[in-house]
């Protein structure tokens, strides 16, 4: 295990939590502590902690770091994604981790805060013409982007100002040891575990992943169920932006200085769908990622169909609402059909992602719950956006 590294003070933008205050590592990226496209349970932790604890992992792009400004061109990408079996054995994204939560026991959930994120100052977006969701643009190109991190804007074309909302296309905890088998996704075996202990970073599942969910900036916070001991987390796929869909494959590719992130361990909230299959197809909201910021909730469904996608969001929006809120299962039926939005967040990891956002301003009577968090007030807040800023002329270029 690599030397823990304490920290005094966290990253730019860091948000100070009210409860479970522990103490603050970081961890660097480096050739030990980052892993191209898998997650692996055969890789030793790079830090171990308690709940309560946070660490700041600095992560890289893609591709092992190797995308370079303004130089990097589609025909490298292609050499790379060949060299590494990138798809058929490990997904394209540079993951640093795992950290291992102490405490942490299989069938327990995480609550995984977002206190701050500091960017690098470049990021890429790849048009794939094999991977989007269209099939007529057949020549692949990258346009790069150098960020005004004093306006946090970047420019997209002369007249385009684009206002950079930096999330982690990956949170992730250890996938289940029958993930994708014992879970209703839909998905080939191999394309998703390649082989015993090693899972393919791309398809997203119940232990979050490649969940590409734009909500998850800072000032938000992950629930996710845990499945190995430890929980073992690992973040990636830094975003600077994304829209809901990121429809030509990726968004607004980058890397950080550092994400922070804290650590919960919440015995209370039990994912019964861990060790019971029959809970997995809805039947246990605390089984998939739930996503919660200051003003709303977003339950996650996943699968290949983009509809059955929906129907399990659904399902699992419908627990949701009987157990935190009290309603039964016709009028949460009811309600989220007149106040849940249901959006793509995600259409293109082989597995699709539908969420649907459920308002707090809806559940201000007595014994409506207005949190999941631990200490049971919202503990954070997210950095106000200046949508006023200007942008600096972009020195990026496109390469096809």
């Amino acid at each position: 295990m690599l030397k823990q590294l304490r920290t005094a003070s966290l990253v730019i933008a860091t948000l100070h939590a009210s409860f479970a205050v522990g103490e603050t590592y970081k961890i660097p990226a480096t050739k030990d502590t980052t892993n191209l496209g898998l997650f692996s349970l055969n890789q030793p932790p790079v830090i171990k902690v308690h709940s309560g604890d946070s660490v700041t992992l600095e992560t890289w792009n893609s591709c092992l770091h190797e995308m370079v400004y303004n130089k990097t061109t589609p025909a490298d990408l292609a050499k790379f994604y060949v060299e590494h079996d990138i798809q058929k054995r490990r997904g394209m994204h540079t993951l640093t981790g795992p950290v291992y939560v102490e405490g942490a026991e299989p069938g327990d959930v995480l609550e995984i805060r977002i206190l701050g994120i500091e960017l690098n100052d470049f990021g890429y977006n790849f048009l794939s013409p094999t991977q989007g969701i269209l099939s007529e643009f057949i020549k692949p190109r990258i346009k790069y982007f150098k960020y005004d991190k004093k306006n946090n804007t970047t420019e997209f074309t002369k007249g385009i100002c684009l206002h950079l909302k930096p999330f982690p296309g990956i949170i992730a905890v250890a996938p289940p040891n029958d993930w994708p088998e014992g879970w209703p996704v839909n998905i080939d075996i191999p394309a998703a575990r390649p082989v015993k202990g090693e899972f393919n970073s791309v398809p997203p599942g119940p232990f979050g992943g490649n969940l590409d969910e734009p909500e998850l900036q800072v000032g938000a916070i992950l629930f996710l169920p845990v499945f190995q001991k430890g929980a073992l987390v690992w973040t990636g796929d830094s975003h600077a932006m994304q829209s809901n869909g990121e429809i030509d494959i990726t968004a607004l590719e980058t890397s950080y200085k550092g994400i922070t992130l804290q650590f919960i361990v919440r015995k209370d909230l039990k994912a019964e769908g861990v060790f019971d299959k029959t809970k997995r197809k809805g039947g246990d909201v605390f089984t998939w990622p739930i996503t919660e910021n200051a003003t709303h909730w977003m339950i996650t469904g996943l699968n290949v169909d983009l509809f059955e996608a929906m129907k399990l969001t659904s399902r699992n929006a419908i627990d949701f609402l009987v157990r935190t809120q009290g309603l039964s299962r016709e009028e949460s039926y009811q309600l989220l059909s007149m106040v849940g939005d249901f959006e793509i967040a995600e259409a293109v990891n082989m597995i699709k992602h539908v969420t649907v956002h459920i308002p707090k301003e809806a559940f201000t009577g007595p014994g409506k719950k207005s949190t999941l968090c631990a200490g049971g007030a919202f503990p954070l807040k997210a950095p106000v956006m200046d949508m006023n800023a200007v942008c600096v002329p972009q020195e990026g270029i496109t390469i096809e």
